[in-house]
């Protein structure tokens, strides 16, 4: 018994990433880009329109580079930048009235035609802006309702948090929990979201 704990103490370093798994997982292979996390950057949004929104951040932007943000908590939305006056932008995004709850609201241009410029709803409301150099290709290899292994040729840092990104879905905020070789386990910030994954029994 003492040998067998000696044993298990001098391989903790060495453990298999299936050794680690703190509840049941299920066998999928998944396509995911990955975005690990630098640092996070404040903006301010102040209308909100059907086809995007306009804000202000002192972070620098560019045209057409992708924006990940979010305006509460940790669930992230993914838009493109359109236009950068200064520390002024504006961002293209599907379905912008429903993220901002601006849901019950009725867009009239749209009704008359698809030419028509959206309206433009003032809103003041704060949020953070996701910035990472790079986004990585990887592979699911398997999920749980706290998080997922990925097949990913990166190095990432236990403790970083990084955002994934599945075809189809809505975009996952998580953190390394163990990194080796090419292979990282992450715990999700949203467990409801691993869950529908687990759920649907995807393979």
């Amino acid at each position: 018994m003492l040998v067998d704990r000696l044993k298990s103490l001098l391989n903790v370093g060495k453990a298999e990433p299936s050794d680690r798994r703190g509840a049941p997982r299920s066998r999928v292979l998944l396509k995911a880009d990955v975005l690990p996390v630098v640092s996070y950057a404040n903006m301010r949004i102040v209308n909100v329109s059907r086809t995007g929104f306009a804000g202000e951040t002192m972070t620098p932007l560019r045209a057409t580079d992708l924006l990940i943000f979010s305006i509460g908590g940790n669930r992230f939305h993914q838009g493109s930048v359109r236009w950068v006056r200064g520390p002024k932008f504006g961002i293209d995004l599907v379905d912008a009235l429903h993220i901002f709850s601006c849901s019950d609201a009725v867009d009239p241009g749209f009704l008359v035609s698809h030419a028509s410029r959206s309206k433009r709803y003032p809103v003041d409301l704060t949020g953070r802006i996701a910035i990472g150099s790079l986004c990585y290709h990887s592979t699911v290899r398997d999920v749980s309702r706290s998080g997922m292994r990925l097949e990913i040729d990166a190095v990432l840092e236990v403790g970083q948090q990084v955002i994934v990104r599945l075809p189809d879905r809505p975009l996952i905020l998580a953190s390394v929990r163990w990194a080796a070789s090419d292979m990282a386990g992450i715990e999700t910030a949203d467990q409801i979201q691993t869950l529908r994954l687990v759920c649907a029994g995807v393979s």
